[in-house]
């Protein structure tokens, strides 16, 4: 059990543990009131496809002590909601209600199936303080008969007519976003990808390393906005809900699309008209493994693929991936008194961090930036929220890292260093003292980074897309009601928050406050010197550190 000063912790701690093991964790909330409070937690587990299940009490539905659990509290006639459960139903995947401790099990049972079965998601449970206060005689239940739903495969005539597209398309595209939750899944991208060259291989950020950023059919993490859309002849989009923006960077009408999705229908979302000539339900790890065979065991296809043209398609996509890391390395100015921005700040932490590293990301204007510089290759080295509740990435990061811990392998080993990646306007957006106390009560040691631009940028960037020659070109943060500033010391907070007293450095150590530390950086220098520091501190000692980065 962890105590979480605020539900939307408590939520994205949850969501965090559950994407890296896929496994779901269990929040307590408190009536009404908490089910309210875990706000745009509840979203961000729904489009992120991470199991949670949410369980939460009911008001007591007798008020003069008819049984026991009946009202004895003036809250008990305040906190009942017509309707308790519609508060988050449209976010989850089962609500129910534990209207008897006999089948209380089986509610709880049913609700991890919904939980645990593509699309993974969150689940809620309510029951009234009489049914919990219920004695009834002890049960158990047959787990193995509780399993969620297997994996999909897709039917031999799909796996035909799919991997003929692909092998016999000018200019393939396979466009993806959340497959690589499923760790297998890169390595058979890969391979797909080295068996047809010149099939580019597109991750709309989906939430995870999909396709290694060092391979040369990699066109980077470009929130579906890249151009490669608009010459492809041939797309599979696999596992991916927004696979462009059709206003922006829609594919020819003459192009063949196929979607492959665990819901490729995007059931909870009301306008999604991306067009498909032909939408399977399928799990995407099988369905490589079936297009993997098919094509090597096709001596059609198998001698089509040696003709030169492929040989000289994947060499031109070497030669355009080598140019485009060229390009990316000369971005960032690394001299000791340059003052931050996103492109040094990617390429410092690629540079200081250990390749172990895993990176939580939340920057929603420096994502891309990052991924650039960092160039996540590694599955589950790279995890960002998928989803747009702004504040996730506060206790996503130290589920996180419990969950790396959980599952570490070789005892002996250095422990996992998680570096979370924020931007000011997200880490000020879901109760960043909360998060930063459960990490100092409970010892969860994680690098945290602000980039600390004084407010928020995105809104700014979507208004010129609307507006691109509107009075917001020439407005400023304050006017536009964008900014923070005067920006807090984020560094201070951390301290703060964990229990540190300034003033009396004797209490500062007996209560624990050394345990976490905070920077403030503006230059090249300053950040490089404290990223040194955090590799000790955070990775070898065991301790906690914010680094607020002061960015233009």
């Amino acid at each position: 059990m962890v105590t979480c000063p605020s539900e939307i912790t408590a939520i994205s701690m949850a969501d965090g543990y559950a994407r890296i093991t896929g496994k779901p964790q269990a929040v307590i909330v408190h009536v009404d009131v908490g089910t309210q409070a875990l706000g745009q937690g509840v979203h961000n587990a729904s489009i992120g496809r991470a199991p949670v299940f949410i369980f939460a009490g009911l008001c007591p539905y007798t008020e003069s002590g008819e049984l026991t659990g009946s009202r004895t509290e003036y809250m008990h006639w305040l906190q009942e909601a017509p309707d308790q459960k519609a508060i988050v139903r449209q976010y989850c995947r089962y609500t129910g209600e534990i209207r008897s401790g006999l089948n209380a099990k089986q509610t709880v049972a049913r609700a991890l199936q919904f939980s645990t079965s593509a699309p993974k998601g969150p689940v809620y449970v309510a029951s009234a303080r009489e049914v919990l206060a219920e004695e009834i005689t002890p049960h158990s239940l047959t787990q193995d008969e509780w399993v969620p739903i297997g994996p999909g495969a897709l039917p031999e005539d799909a796996v035909s007519e799919i991997s003929q597209a692909l092998v016999h398309a000018e200019r393939p595209l396979i466009i993806t976003g959340y497959s690589g939750r499923d760790r297998r899944t890169p390595e058979q991208l890969v391979t797909l990808a080295d068996l047809i060259p010149g099939l580019r291989v597109h991750d709309t950020g989906g939430s995870d390393v999909c396709f290694p950023f060092s391979h040369r059919a990699s066109q980077g993490f470009r929130l579906s906005s890249d151009e490669i859309t608009r010459d492809a002849d041939v797309i599979l989009l696999l596992d991916v809900d927004v696979p462009w923006i059709p206003s922006r960077n829609a594919p020819p009408k003459t192009t063949r699309i196929y979607h492959v999705d665990i819901d490729p229908l995007n059931q909870q979302i009301s306008v999604s008209f991306f067009p498909a000539h032909g939408r399977w339900r399928s799990d995407s790890y099988t369905v490589l493994n079936q297009l993997l065979s098919y094509i090597k065991q096709d001596s059609i296809l198998s001698t089509t693929l040696q003709a030169s043209k492929y040989a000289d398609r994947g060499n031109k996509l070497a030669e355009t991936h080598k140019a485009r890391l060229q390009e990316i390395a000369k971005t960032p100015q690394l001299g000791d008194e340059e003052p931050l921005n996103g492109h040094n700040i990617g390429c410092l932490l690629k540079q200081c961090l250990p390749e172990s590293t895993t990176f939580t990301i939340e920057a929603v204007t420096c994502g891309q930036i990052l991924s650039d510089q960092l160039q996540p290759s590694r599955p589950g080295s790279w995890i960002n929220c998928g989803s747009t509740g702004i504040g996730w990435s506060n206790g996503a990061a130290l589920g996180i890292k419990m969950a790396l811990d959980d599952m570490q392998e070789k005892k002996d080993a250095l422990p996992n260093l998680v570096c979370h990646v924020v931007g000011d306007g997200s880490f000020m957006c879901a109760a960043p003292s909360s998060a930063l106390w459960v990490a100092s009560k409970y010892k969860i040691p994680i690098l945290t980074v602000v980039l600390n631009n004084g407010g928020w940028k995105a809104p700014r960037n979507s208004t010129e897309l609307v507006y691109p020659k509107g009075l917001n070109k020439g407005a400023t943060d304050d006017e536009l009601n964008i900014s923070f500033k005067p920006s807090p010391n984020y560094a201070l907070l951390a301290q703060a928050a964990a229990g540190s007293d300034s003033a009396n450095n004797q209490d500062n150590h007996r209560a624990g406050g050394d345990w976490m530390r905070g920077v403030r950086v503006k230059t090249v220098k300053e950040f490089r010197t404290e990223l040194k520091n955090a590799v000790t501190r955070v990775q070898k000692n065991g301790q906690g550190m914010l680094i607020d980065a002061l960015i233009e």
